[in-house]
């Protein structure tokens, strides 16, 4: 069975009371519903089926099928938790997805029209499906909806009604990740820990799913203190080895790898994601996985690995040159062009595929700062200033914004916002932002932090710059050169031209050379670029 039919069965179960008669083990449950089925005891493959939701899925999908087509059409309708099911069946065979489609539609068409006699658990385990197949075929925000109705019929239950649904850890974890790629970010976590609330007072190890990805999205988000506690939780005997490493696990696994990324031990976080048992070509959360992967090989010194192998995923996926999938990796595609150099590539990148948002102005202000126009990198920085953005991020821009600062001469700006990078660094356990500057830039920040009273971020981690060193595109001129030295003391092209004897006007097109040959637009950036690259060394002495 692929992860694509997994990813509908692990997190969607059953619920109890099959009625008396009805079989109690999953492999008597198939070997019966035929029977039920052609004698027209629909009532009863219904509660069958309800009952063995996941494990029926999981194992015995093709069996399933065979069974319930033989369902007129016009019974079909009158049972959509049946039909809902059917249409999984067929989503798992690839030249059949229009008739699972056609399946889908009829059952949700139930569900949504309040007919009194569908079951209320029925209903909610078909939304949750809907919300579901929407995300396996690349229309996340359209699961958001039938995702909230569910858990909002979930929530209106009685704690009887809700003791009759046999995984509903499982239901409250399929809802939450509907809700996490619709980006719906506050209703899956709130989903993810009523799963978990539920498993926990039932100490059902049904559950384990929301607890990963609440350990996964906290760390990617870099909530590392509270990823790390159920990190920690994961690892109570209550849940199995195959839970940590199967379909439901991924995100504790992701969890665990970036938890040592930020250690920089890209060894033990290799060896976590190596312990996945997934396939990338079918599973819905590839783009995590790899994005992942990409960082592993990066703080690995290998750049290059990380990328091709970051293309070789997105290319085996039907939607992998989607602009939505092109737009979630380019962040990742563009700090791995400028750790092999390539900042043009990184520019295009961004350009091309990064949504409008935070994310994109952060990845451009690297880019501007590998180019040497710590001016311009400064200015998209000003372009999420206020926003509300993760840890993460918030760090992965104070050290920008700082390495920006601390190229051009001491102010108490650059002092503050070093200041403030220190005590976030030591709040949150996140380093790695360190390393995706230059290296000149990482040494000036560690001086800087060390000074501060941040040695402590270093200490036990082998934390280094991942990037490329950059070095000046074109050599100035003799003459370009002593202009450029007078720019350090003077402010406008007047006292230049005073200075070296010269018109004003020669002035203003030695500066427009120099600015366009260092890639900068102002003196600021001017002045930066030239300490930065010791282009001024000789003749300082």
């Amino acid at each position: 069975m692929s992860d694509r039919h997994d990813d509908l069965a692990d997190d969607v179960d059953v619920h109890r009371g099959s009625g008396p008669g009805l079989p109690d083990e999953v492999d008597d449950a198939v070997a019966a519903l035929p029977s039920l089925i052609s004698r027209g005891d629909l009532a009863a493959a219904n509660a069958l089926v309800r009952r063995f939701w996941f494990e029926l899925l999981r194992s015995h999908g093709d069996e399933l099928r065979v069974a319930l087509d033989a369902i007129p059409a016009a019974a079909l309708r009158d049972h959509p938790l049946l039909t809902m099911m059917l249409g999984i069946c067929y989503n798992g065979v690839p030249h059949k997805r229009a008739r699972a489609l056609r399946y889908f539609a009829t059952a949700v068409r139930a569900a949504r029209s309040g007919r009194p006699a569908l079951d209320a658990v029925d209903r909610a385990l078909i939304l949750v499906s809907e919300s579901a197949v929407y995300r396996l075929v690349g229309r996340p925000a359209m699961g958001v909806k039938p995702a909230r109705s569910a858990i909002r019929i979930l929530d209106g239950m009685s704690s009887a009604e809700l003791e009759a649904v046999s995984s509903l850890p499982r239901v409250y974890s399929q809802a939450g990740v509907s809700l996490y790629y619709g980006g719906d970010l506050n209703g899956a976590l709130a989903a993810f820990e009523s799963g978990l609330a539920e498993s926990m007072d039932k100490r059902s190890s049904d559950g384990f799913g929301n607890l990963a990805m609440l350990a996964g999205i906290r760390a990617l988000r870099g909530e590392l203190h509270e990823a790390r506690v159920y990190i920690e939780l994961a690892h109570s005997p209550e849940w199995s080895d195959d839970q940590r490493s199967m379909y439901t696990g991924t995100f504790y696994r992701i969890a665990e790898a970036i938890s040592a990324l930020e250690e920089f031990d890209p060894v033990a976080a290799r060896a976590h994601l190596s312990a996945m048992v997934n396939d990338s070509r079918t599973i819905e959360h590839w783009i995590t996985i790899a994005t992942t992967e990409a960082l592993a090989a990066l703080l690995s010194g290998r750049p290059g690995e990380g990328l091709s192998r970051l293309d070789a995923v997105a290319a085996s996926r039907s939607e992998g040159r989607s602009a939505a999938a092109r737009g979630r990796l380019s962040a990742t595609r563009a700090l791995l062009q400028l750790a092999l150099g390539a900042r043009d590539a990184a520019g295009v990148i961004l350009h091309r595929d990064a949504p409008p948002g935070p994310d994109r102005h952060i990845a451009q202000a690297r880019v501007e700062l590998v180019a040497g126009r710590s001016g311009s990198a400064l200015r998209e920085l000003g372009k999420v200033a206020g926003d509300d953005l993760p840890p993460r991020a918030v760090a992965e821009a104070m050290t920008i914004e700082a390495a920006a600062l601390l190229r051009l001469p001491s102010s108490v700006r650059s002092t503050g916002v070093v200041e403030h990078l220190g005590s976030l660094l030591e709040h949150t356990g996140l380093r790695m932002p360190l390393a995706l500057v230059p290296p000149a830039d990482f040494g000036r920040l560690r001086a800087a932090l060390v000074e501060q009273g941040f040695g402590g971020v270093f200490e036990g981690r082998d934390i280094r710059s991942v990037l490329a060193e950059t070095t000046p595109a074109t050599i100035l001129s003799e003459r370009e050169q002593v202009v450029l030295a007078a720019l350090l003391r003077h402010s406008s092209p007047t006292g230049i031209a005073a200075e070296l004897v010269v018109s004003v006007n020669t002035v203003k097109t030695q500066l427009r050379s120099i600015y366009r040959k260092l890639g900068v637009s102002s003196r600021d950036e001017a002045i930066a670029v030239a300490l930065d690259r010791h282009l001024l060394a000789d003749r300082d002495g």
